[in-house]
């Protein structure tokens, strides 16, 4: 949906902070749930990355980069907020000492420093009991392998932790004094139990914190008002109206897209990817496949799916390492090649593998380079390959909801038809590009739209649809035949 004049919204307003892996965006939005005009505010970074799996932020730096965003918002603002919302990167984790000043950079879900905590869990501990309960497999993105490779890698900034925070609860103990945690983000941890929606007493001892070092769990609606004197002069607009704890963006992203029940899948591809469906929770909880996890939306709606750690982020790489065409010309290339045609087997795990396998120490691999293999031809492969990962997690899918067509949204897919035909052909499935450009902040706009009673469920404001693209029967079978020389190439690096 496009976005709209000041003149013509709506009120009451709510500002979305969108905190996401490449940039943070302050936007405004009506109480129809459509972006204003003239009021966003974008700050871009790049996470801190190395050969060793390091994926970091430095979260002074990213509070500064966060309050430098609102004021440029703000200071357009002469009207009343009803409240701010917020998405977020989920499973970001630092430690802050006992002034709540950061001991630790802000460890990303992508992060795989602790891929080998993971592998001490597995044998020391039978873990599908634990899945069972929390919906997340033992994985390096969440949080108990994380914990255990600080304590025993770092035990004395260990034993100073006087807390373990995400980035945004960070954010709201700097301008409150206070944080929370929604039950939403806190699925994304590991440490959730799903049933009782508490922090998990077995996972807590296993990682040796207590439940005193977390912020309180509350519910997706309830925030709280009262900023810091300092912050409420910076930000007058925003001093007496509610601030919503943070939200998974990939919870966001199916709301704002309108994938808000079980007749939708969502698939999102932007700086990462996933593909997801909301379900109610307990029924989710009591059929989860296996290598699949289970979010929260809230406290009664559940969000079932599978993550890829890579997606854009891989386009951004080879947009330095390898002369690839400019865009449009790169596009053109991509849509005149024949499926499958340039004989390249690719393992996209440039940033570890999360679902299905969930194998952290995972990395990239291509067979079939030659001398005469083009840049474009390894792109096309890496769409391709990227989009047999996508297929594994909508077979998994389909075990737990009929639907079949897929609402699309995030930048990568978004600015490519290319891409979005390879997934159509692939999953033998219609997929339809989202009409809203900025669905995880609009999903947070109508979270805030909830709370404040303006609407009683999600579908009573219908997201923006574009085009649809049609599965291409006659490229089905290449794509099949291509995906089993993927899995034979996974089972014969990856199989344990």
């Amino acid at each position: 949906m496009a976005s709209i004049s000041l003149a013509d919204t709506q009120p009451p307003f709510v500002l979305v902070l969108d905190l996401g892996t490449s940039s943070l965006r302050a936007l405004l939005f009506d109480a129809d749930a459509r972006a204003v005009q003239g009021f966003a505010a974008r700050r871009a970074y790049r996470a801190d990355t190395d050969d060793n799996g390091r994926a970091t932020f430095d979260a002074r730096a990213l509070f500064a980069t966060f309050g430098d965003a609102l004021d440029e918002l703000v200071s357009r603002i002469d009207f009343e907020i009803g409240a701010v919302a917020a998405s977020s990167l989920a499973s970001n984790l630092l430690a802050l000492d006992e002034n709540d000043e950061p001991l630790t950079p802000a460890y990303l879900y992508a992060d795989t420093q602790n891929a080998r905590a993971v592998d001490a869990l597995r044998a020391a501990h039978a873990w599908d009991a634990l899945y069972a309960r929390t919906g997340c497999p033992l994985h390096t993105s969440y949080l108990p392998a994380r914990l255990v490779w600080l304590r025993e890698t770092q035990p004395a900034i260990f034993a100073r932790a006087k807390r373990w925070v995400s980035l945004y609860e960070f954010f709201l103990l700097k301008i409150f004094g206070q944080s929370a945690v929604s039950h939403s983000f806190a699925a994304w941890s590991g440490l959730l139990n799903q049933t009782t929606l508490d922090w998990d007493d077995e996972i807590l001892q296993i990682a040796n914190v207590t439940r005193a070092q977390f912020s309180p769990l509350t519910s997706a609606y309830a925030g709280q008002r009262g900023l810091r004197r300092a912050y409420a002069t910076r930000w007058p607009a925003l001093a007496n109206c509610v601030w919503l704890p943070a939200l998974g963006d990939g919870a966001l992203a199916n709301l704002g897209s309108g994938c808000v029940d079980a007749t939708r899948l969502a698939v999102t591809i932007g700086t990462s990817g996933a593909l997801r469906v909301v379900l109610p929770a307990a029924q989710a909880l009591a059929k989860l496949p296996r290598g699949l996890w289970l979010y929260r939306v809230d406290e009664t709606d559940g969000l079932v799916g599978g993550s890829l750690n890579n997606g854009g982020n891989v386009f951004a790489y080879y947009a330095r390492t390898l002369q690839l065409p400019a865009a449009a010309e790169l596009e053109r290339e991509l849509e005149a090649m024949a499926p499958d045609a340039h004989g390249l087997t690719l393992l996209p795990f440039f940033a570890g593998e999360r679902s299905p396998g969930y194998r952290g120490d995972a990395r990239a691999a291509l067979v079939g380079w030659t001398l005469a293999t083009t840049p474009t031809e390894i792109w096309r492969a890496t769409l391709e390959a990227l989009a047999y990962r996508c297929a594994a997690i909508y077979d998994l899918l389909r075990e737990v909801t009929p639907a079949r067509a897929c609402i699309a949204s995030g930048a990568a897919l978004e600015h490519s038809r290319a891409w979005v035909q390879i997934l159509a052909d692939v999953l033998d499935a219609p997929v339809t590009v989202s009409g809203e450009a900025e669905a995880s902040a609009r999903g947070a706009a109508l979270i805030a739209l909830r709370a404040l009673g303006i609407i009683s469920d999600f579908a009573a404001l219908p997201a923006a649809l574009g085009e649809t693209f049609a599965p291409r029967a006659e490229f089905f079978q290449t794509y099949q035949r291509a995906r089993e020389r993927q899995k034979m190439l996974y089972h014969s690096l990856l199989q344990t």
